[in-house]
Formats: structure tokens, sequence, C-alpha cells
């Protein structure tokens, strides 16, 4: 019997108009706070997918014709799920959406009460919520997939890491998480950049408090103890101390100011139509100068220009000028990459997504890991499951620079 399956056109078609009749039906004049509960909502809307995909199929299959419904449960993160299975007189048809043969749960209902976790319920209110769904999770089951996860979160954060890497993008962000009480925090995110061009997030650390230079020397210390040896060049905003540690602690590393802290210091620091032009002219060096040299040079002048009316602000930017155009120093390709630390503040967007999803505060710090654990799983399962293109096709390159910058020392430690 030969076997029943749309292609994705097909899908991406069945999905469209079952939503879009589905919605039409339940929410005809629906308000922003206006809800339903989601178990009826999904058993119509994946009802309605499955008529459609049958029309589908009996466009196709002319000699074939339709044949009631028979009903089928299907367990899923919506909870229990009352189906009307849509069949056909030959019995060839079966609907995509289903899955396997005899499948009665969905692999999304673990992912469900992953999310619960994740979210910071307690034990009484997850239990709560899958008694209310109907979805069998026992007490036991529940303690199990957590200390799971906990093992997960271990295993990652203390794993060795490689010796050499490319780049290290670094961040804190603040946050609110409950220690007994809701407390301010720092969540510290370091970004790591393989020599052949692949991410990965060599670890998240979470201080109370606010940012400060001491929880950076433990982090940098950290990463150290796990096997992190050598970095070609490091990405950070210009925290008050931060340099001095980079420096004291990765002496041979390039270092780079954010190019986006940068701008958004310039506007704080200088009035609204002077940072207009400033920030122009910057533009023009960053885009138009291709040599480190060069760079510097330009910016230089532009100091000079304003720095009669912001003495201050502008000897503070005359400190850092090299470390704004580190990233020029590099081939073309692969500047974009390592001018900003926008790779970590998209990580750190993301948990505070989850922040404000569980409230506006994290219930406790091991909410946050496995939040964060589950992120990285996220990514390296998708966009970071390959090296970056550009990164890659020029690892002969960073290779090189890499091998010029620490050459002797590598063929020490292989020595060794």
């Amino acid at each position: 019997m030969r076997e029943w399956k749309l292609n994705k056109e097909e899908f991406e078609r069945c999905k469209k108009e079952a939503v879009e009749k589905t919605v039409e039906r339940f929410f005809p004049d629906v308000e922003g706070e206006e809800k339903m509960g989601l178990c009826r909502f999904f058993e119509e809307l994946f009802n309605e997918f499955m008529v459609r995909e049958r029309e589908i199929y009996l466009e196709k299959e002319k000699e074939d014709k339709g044949k009631g419904y028979y009903h089928r449960n299907l367990i899923s993160r919506f909870g229990k799920l009352g189906l009307e299975v849509p069949r056909t007189r030959n019995g060839k048809f079966r609907p995509y959406l289903l899955g396997e043969k005899y499948k009665r749960s969905s692999e999304d209902f673990e992912e469900f009460l992953i999310s619960l976790i994740s979210n910071g319920y307690s034990k009484n209110q997850i239990q709560r919520t899958l008694k209310k769904l109907e979805l069998p999770y026992s007490e036991q089951e529940i303690e199990k997939i957590k200390e799971n996860l906990r093992e997960k979160v271990d295993d990652f954060k203390t794993r060795e890491l490689k010796e050499d890497w490319f780049c290290m993008v670094i961040d804190g962000s603040r946050s609110q998480i409950k220690d007994k009480h809701v407390k301010d925090a720092v969540i510290y995110v370091i970004l790591l950049i393989g020599l052949d061009g692949k991410k990965e997030i060599g670890g998240w650390y979470i201080e109370f408090g606010r940012e400060n230079r001491t929880d950076w020397i433990k982090i940098f210390n950290d990463l150290i103890s796990r096997g992190l040896k050598r970095v070609l060049i490091i990405v950070s905003d210009d925290f008050p101390g931060l340099s001095d540690s980079i420096e004291s602690i990765f002496p041979k590393s390039d270092h780079q100011l954010c190019y986006v802290h940068l701008q958004r210091n310039i506007k704080r620091n200088m009035g609204k139509g002077d940072y207009k032009e400033f920030k122009e002219e910057l533009k023009k060096i960053m885009v138009g100068c291709e040599r480190f040299e060069e760079a510097i040079e330009n910016f230089s002048k532009l100091i000079e220009k304003f720095r009669e009316k912001y003495p201050y602000f502008m000897n503070k930017l005359e400190k850092n000028k090299e470390k704004y155009f580190t990233f020029k120093k590099y081939p073309k390709e692969i500047q974009k990459y390592i001018y900003t630390t926008n790779a970590c503040e998209n990580i750190n967007r993301q948990i505070e997504d989850r922040r404000i999803k569980c409230g506006g505060y994290f219930q406790s710090t091991e909410v946050v890991d496995i939040n964060f654990y589950l992120i990285w799983e996220n990514l390296e399962n998708g966009r970071w499951k390959k090296p970056v293109p550009s990164l890659k096709g020029n690892e002969y390159e960073i290779r090189q620079l890499f091998n010029l910058r620490f050459g002797k020392e590598v063929s020490q430690t292989q020595n060794s």
C-alpha cells in the first residue's frame, strides 16, 4: 500500500487555511485580553487541518472518496486532545499531522514540562497544571527531568575548554533574581569563536550586586582553569577596570571596544547637534578607512575638533582610540564579527525575554541556569551547528595571524 504524504508546499497551505478558518470561528471579535481554553482551540485547529489535508489528498486521488471520521486521543503540550480524524474508503489516507502510526503522545510533551520548569513554576504549580491538562507525569518523573537538567547544566558549566580561540566576546547584563527576596544581579556571558569559525558559549556566571572588576577577574581565571590559554582578540564594552584586567590576564590578546557602546557614549556625553556631526564623521572613518593606522589618524583629528568643548570626554576617547579600531587589523571579510558585542547581546535579549515571561524576575539562579542551557542547546542544534561561513572561509588567514602572535608559545605547550 502506497504511503500518503504531504509535500512541504501542501503542508504550509494546509496550515495556513486551517489557522485562518479556526481563528475566524473562535475569535470573530477578539480583544487583547480575551482568551479561551487552549485545549479546545487546538482540538479544533488540528481537526480543521486534517480536513484540509484530506481535501488535498482527494484532489489527487480521484478514485477514492471521503468516509466519515474516527475518534483519536493525542497527548500534546496543550493537554489531551480529542481528535476527529477524517478517513477515506480505501484506507490509504493518513493525516500527516498524526505522526507515527499508533503513537498516542507527542514529543512536545516533555518539552512542555521543561518549559514549565524553566519558567520557574514550583513543584505544586507544575503538578496542578499537569493534572488540569490530564498529562500523566508523576512527581518522581518531574524530579527526574529536573535532576537531568541540573546535571547537564553542571557538566556544561564545568566542561574542559580548548586551549586556542580566535575571539572571545564578553558582556554583563543586569537582571532580577529571587534569593529569598528579589535582588539585582548581573549575568556575565562569555561567547567563544574557534579558529575554525564555530561559535559556542564558554560559560555564563551569575553574581548578585553590580558588575565589577573583581567578578571579571574571577571569571577569566575560571576559563583558564578549564583549559583556555590563548585568544587572538577579546571584544567588550568599556567597563571601568576591564581593560586593565584583560591586559594583565591576556597580555598578548588584542582588545576591541564595542563600536555600538561607543556610539551610545557619544550620544550620552555630547549635545544633540555635536553628536550628530561626530557620529557622521565617525561612520566615515569606520567605513572608509581600510587600514588601522589610517583610522587612528583620522579619529585623532576628529577628537581634536571637539576637545575644547568636551575636554574630559575627548581625553577618554583619546586614551582608548586604538581599542576602538583594533578590528581594522583583521581581514575585511571577518571584521563585522569582531567590532561589537552584539553576538552576546543577542543572547542577553533572549534571557531577558524569558525573565519578563517569568513575571519580571527569575525564581532562582537554577531557573536562570536552565534557561541559559536551553538557549545554548537551541543555538548549538540550530544556527551554531556549523561554523560561520565567512569565518570558515578565512580560517587560513585567522590561523596565520594566530601563529604569528602565539606560534612559539603553542610549540612550547605541544612539546611539554
